[in-house]
């Protein structure tokens, strides 16, 4: 429940999971939190829903949302007579069918690791945007003496050389192997395309031809 929406919403993705009947509205769009402009793709109404063994129902504006969810707004308070909140311990009681009904808000979530494939999920759902991995190599770089530093730098400059001199040098091979690699994926049965090689100047030949037997010699191609 977020008492800062005006209007019930629910994502897409979760309207066509469940197999919601889906109702044409009046094209809109929607402000949220962050600016951004969405448009309204629907309506459903009377939607069942079961919230700790109390069944609701609601009506909704189907949206583009950050997350796989559905939200309850303002609009829902409005359908309740009579409600206490309690935002410090998290609950709400209201009159519903001529019986009192009190939802519990969650407590302080545990913090877990997450697995791979939740993050597959995640971002399949679009609930979040990019993947990063940070990963721990060891440090292999030789660590040259300091007199094999040129003396002519600064002594900051000659310290930051000799603390990151891994950083600096020039790249050898391919990047060391990470635990999940970069993939491109095809469509089933792709064959390869055939292109016929770019032209290219009689003046540039030279160096590429350099630069190929650069990337032969470091194992990058």
């Amino acid at each position: 429940m977020d008492v800062s929406s005006s209007d019930n919403f629910i994502h897409p993705a979760l309207v066509k999971r469940l197999v919601v009947p889906l109702y044409k509205v009046s094209d809109f769009q929607v402000q949220v939190g962050s600016g951004e402009l969405l448009q309204c793709e629907g309506e459903v109404r009377n939607m069942p829903v079961t919230i700790q063994q109390h069944t609701l129902n609601v009506n909704g504006f189907v949206l583009s949302i950050a997350s796989e969810e559905l939200v309850l707004g303002d609009i829902w308070l409005e359908t309740l007579d009579t409600y206490l909140v309690n935002y410090k311990q998290k609950f709400i009681t209201f009159m519903s069918n001529d019986k009192l009904v009190t939802l519990q808000g969650g407590t302080t979530p545990v913090i877990e690791q997450s697995q791979f494939h939740q993050f597959k999920r995640m971002h399949s759902t679009q609930a979040i945007l990019a993947l990063y991995t940070l990963q721990m190599q060891p440090h292999t770089a030789p660590v040259l003496p300091p007199s094999q530093l040129i003396t002519s730098l600064a002594p900051d400059l000659a310290f930051v050389l000799q603390t990151y001199q891994d950083v600096f040098q020039t790249p050898q091979g391919l990047p060391p192997p990470r635990d999940q690699d970069h993939t491109i994926t095809l469509l089933p049965h792709t064959a390869p395309i055939k292109v016929r090689p770019y032209r290219y100047p009689h003046s540039q030949k030279a160096e590429i031809e350099k630069l190929v037997a650069a990337m032969l010699t470091e194992g990058v191609i």
